[in-house]
């Protein structure tokens, strides 16, 4: 494994680190909505984890590109 590609994994793991309590809050939303009738709290609990899981295909999409476009040029 190269020194680039570690660069882009400690990268990754930096991101990701920081928005977990973001994705955390969402969990609890969700949860906490499953014994209240509060459909506010769910709509946005389920919007958030969306979200969630979209930044993080996005993240590595980017990251991917990023690491072959790196691979690229060292050829």
């Amino acid at each position: 494994m190269g020194k680039d590609h570690q660069d882009l994994l400690d990268l990754k793991t930096e991101i990701i680190n920081g928005f977990h309590p973001i994705e955390q809050l969402f969990k609890i939303m969700s949860k906490q909505s499953e014994g209240i009738h509060d459909d506010m709290t769910r709509s946005c609990a389920e919007v958030g984890l969306e979200l969630c899981n979209s930044f993080r295909i996005k993240l590595d999409a980017l990251l991917t590109t990023q690491e072959q476009d790196q691979e690229d040029d060292h050829r």
